[in-house]
């Protein structure tokens, strides 16, 4: 929409003047009220989200900015000087509403020194503030939910005021909504609870203004331009336009998104790929926040926060068809912050479709084939069985290096250098991959016994100690204590492993504890306050005790085994199934698996019989034999099942497009329905709609006496003159003879007086403040008589009849 200039001299009719500074003219209260209703939309679903406690005060700040918005919109002060004010009212706004969510205890230390308690409740939110500024500028963690809340709060003020002062001021309706309706997209999206209703309601509410701000602008230049309208057509316009809407929600429900395109993946890459690592800085800021349940990219990325209650569904991931399994690798942590681990592997490598990794040749080994479906989206990770050496997908992976030769190197026969082994650190297809995909992965699966374990010695190579000892700098005294403590009289590498694996199961797990506070060592917390966590925090404290003691050991996130069902030979792998755990290193065992969460099963490994050989890492690898040729599905010549699996997996898939097909069908006809509703409704509209527009109130005053005539069942011909329709009315009326008398005589002044109705004229015929005045009070006291008219009938028929009452609203 165009700005306008206003002129406070103008007038849109003679005696009339408007807002000097108020862009819209009519239905301003209707526009008022929806667009609060917008607003209060966002805040509510920024609340219902569930992401933390206490921003229910975001309605109280939500009312403050259209208040004060509404005043600033109405008032004679410029742009610059409403800007600066609201900035400064909304800050103290939000500061004096998280006052109330200290608690005594944390005012304490303030009160103690004799502040008061108003302004020591605000001194504690400036300080968390400042904790926080601090450990953005540090790169460091922050689990303070205060910092986030008030964000929130001025976001939202923000947004609602200068919406109010767009749309109000300017007209600017566009403008205003679009920046709401994108945070509530986001929200939505992100958020941990689903809040897909209000977006539903937000799109409604916003096109209906939409409608109403156009009309209003339209009657601004029907005015100017003298052309005649019904001031009755606002409702038909919000008939169609509410009508319109649900058409257009209902269309964008049924459509299909434009995720699903393989070329719109592949433009949108480097945009997934900068997001990634906003988010992961996100979580970072912000671990105390509740995260929304979604097995994406973002779940599974080069960081793992140690932060706040875990919230997981029971939505199926994937499934998988395989003999046995126990866990589904999908990233490896190799470096702890203090607050997180991450993943600094830095070579990438791209592997095809049945292409082999060059993985190390560990000893008691054996490759194992795994079928994944998918039931939703991954971000495209791949999963699987530790180690994955092939994949039916084209991939890329984040890859680490490891001191021993690969499985498929020449292993410095004839005098050539051995291939250089590597393990996946996280991978991800190259091809997109949808929820109702499948893959097969082929990994090259330990079969290790406790025995083996226990045979091995402590020669580890210099590059696993460089990398997988590492703990930060103020690492904790008391955690590598209790690390000796644990493992005293153990001593295998396994016994000392297994000990303090025993050790952590022991304590209570519970998925809803707090994050721990910014000034506390995470696995302190865990091991000594509050002595109850969820996985990460059991995979971390075993971690740093088993490296405080010079053991080799890293933290991996992916999935457990899940829920095997015999009927379908299916492990089916869900939300709830996401885990972290960890893993040891053996010298030529490779890295093995511990489970130190009680939430899980305990991992038990067969006892053994034979030990392994004291010279196991450095013997050469028997690389004439290739180990995939019982189990390869991809090897060439090799069936092991795959015609069973694909038929099978043929089959799934062809009753999935008869799912899809049946869905299409029925939302096509549901679509047909809604257009044809549509169309009727739009065509009886045009038939039955005002075929003229008039500006001024005589001709709105006389057709609504005409319609009330009708639903009182008063006929009123066309070929009676206006003082004879009156005086039927008068008839049945004798209490508003003298109303309908006044506005009667007005329109038929209006209407057939000489240039009563020309433009530009200024004749005493024309409408006037006095007469307009006049004919309103008139109008207002005739509708209480037309209404308990109109229930007089109604109550006559029903005694009349005998019929329900209900019948009568139905009808």
């Amino acid at each position: 929409m165009a700005t306008r200039t206003f002129d406070s001299t103008r007038t849109d009719r003679p005696g009339r003047r408007y807002s000097e500074n108020v862009y819209f003219q009519d239905g301003r209260l209707f526009t008022g009220i929806l667009v609060s209703l917008l607003y209060l939309i966002l805040a509510i679903s920024l609340d219902a989200a569930g992401y933390v406690s206490d921003m229910t005060l975001l309605v109280p700040v939500t009312l403050g900015a259209l208040l004060l918005g509404f005043l600033m919109a109405y008032s004679r002060f410029d742009g610059f000087f409403a800007l600066s004010h609201s900035m400064f009212t909304g800050l103290a706004w939000i500061l004096y509403l998280m006052t109330g969510l200290v608690s005594e205890a944390e005012l304490a230390p303030f009160q103690n020194n004799g502040i008061p308690e108003l302004q020591a409740r605000a001194y504690f939110i400036l300080l968390r503030w400042l904790n926080w500024v601090d450990a953005a500028l540090n790169n460091a963690a922050s689990a303070d939910n205060y910092v986030f809340i008030f964000e929130m709060s001025f976001l939202v003020w923000w947004l609602t005021y200068l919406g109010v002062w767009a749309i109000f001021r300017y007209g600017y309706t566009w403008r205003a909504v679009i920046p709401a309706g994108l945070v509530l997209l986001i929200n939505t999206y992100y958020a941990p609870r689903s809040i897909l209703g209000f977006l539903i309601f937000f799109c409604l509410v916003a096109m209906i203004l939409f409608v109403r701000t156009h009309l209003a602008e339209q009657q601004i230049r029907w005015r100017e331009q003298r052309v005649h309208f019904s001031q009755d057509i606002t409702l038909d316009f919000l008939r169609n336009g509410f009508l319109f809407s649900v058409l257009i929600i209902t269309l964008a429900w049924l459509s299909p998104g434009l995720g699903h395109s393989f070329q719109v993946r592949n433009v949108m890459a480097p945009l997934n790929e900068r997001w990634q690592e906003t988010t992961e800085r996100w979580n970072r800021l912000y671990q105390g926040l509740n995260r929304q349940t979604r097995p994406t990219t973002a779940a599974f990325g080069r960081t793992l926060s140690l932060g706040g209650e875990r919230n997981v569904g029971n939505s199926i991931v994937f499934q998988v068809n395989t003999a046995q399994g126990r866990y589904w690798r999908a990233v490896v942590y190799d470096t702890y912050t203090g607050r997180q681990w991450l993943n600094t592997s830095d070579e990438e490598l791209n592997f095809d479709a049945q292409e082999a990794v060059p993985v190390a040749g560990w000893a008691l080994r054996r490759p194992m084939t795994q079928t994944i479906t998918l039931r939703s989206p991954t971000g495209n990770i791949l999963f699987g069985a530790p180690d994955i050496v092939r994949a039916s997908v084209p991939f890329e992976a984040l890859v680490q290096p490891l001191p021993a030769p690969s499985l498929f190197g020449p292993a410095g026969t004839d005098g050539e250098p051995a291939a250089t082994a590597v393990e996946i650190a996280l991978a991800r297809a190259r091809t997109p991959l949808e929820a109702g995909d499948s893959y097969t992965v082929v990994s090259y699966y330990t079969e290790v016994t406790q025995r083996a374990l226990r045979s091995v010695e402590a020669d580890f190579p210099p590059e696993i100690l460089e990398k997988y000892l590492q703990l930060p700098e103020n690492f904790s005294p008391r955690v590598a204590e209790t690390a000796r403590t644990v493992v005293a009289g153990q001593e295998t590498l396994y016994d000392k492993a297994k000990a303090i694996e025993t050790f952590l199961r022991g304590y209570t797990y519970n998925d809803a504890i707090s994050a721990p506070p910014p000034d506390v060592d995470p696995v302190e917390y865990f091991l000594y306050d509050i002595k109850e966590g969820y996985c990460d925090y059991y995979a971390t404290a075993m971690a740093v005790m088993l490296r405080s003691l010079g053991i080799p050991a890293r933290v991996v996130s992916g999935y457990a085994e899940g829920t095997y069902d015999e009927e379908t030979g299916l492990f089916y792998i869900t939300e709830r199934d996401a885990h972290t755990w960890v893993e040891v290193y053996f010298p030529g065992l490779g890295w093995i698996e511990f489970e130190p969460t009680a939430g899980e099963s305990t991992l038990n490994r067969p006892v053994g019989n034979d030990p392994i050989p004291a010279d196991m890492a450095s013997a050469p690898l028997d690389t004439n034999l290739d180990p995939y040729m019982e189990e390869d599905p991809f090897a060439p010549g090799l069936d092991m099942g795959a015609e069973s699996l694909l038929n099978e997996e043929f089959a799934m898939e062809g009753g999935t497009e008869v799912l899809a097909g049946q869905s299409r069908w029925l939302g096509a006809l549901v679509l047909l329905g809604v257009l044809s509703a549509g169309a009727w409704l739009v065509w009886r509209t045009r038939l039955s709609g005002p075929n003229r527009f008039d500006p001024d109130l005589p001709p709105i005053f006389f057709g609504r006496l005409q319609q009330w005539a009708a639903r009182l069942g008063l006929s009123l011909p066309p070929t009676q003159t206006p003082y004879e329709q009156a005086h039927q009315l008068e008839r049945a009326l004798p209490v508003a003879r003298e109303p309908i008398h006044t506005i009667i005589h007005s329109y038929v002044h209006y209407r057939f007086s000489r240039n009563s109705h020309s433009p530009g004229t200024s004749g005493s015929l024309r409408s006037s403040v006095d007469e307009d005045g006049q004919l309103m009070a008139a109008w207002n006291s005739l509708q209480p008589i037309f209404w308990k008219a109109w229930l007089r009938k109604m109550m006559r028929t029903i005694l009349r009849r005998k019929v329900d009452p209900f019948s009568l609203l139905e009808r």
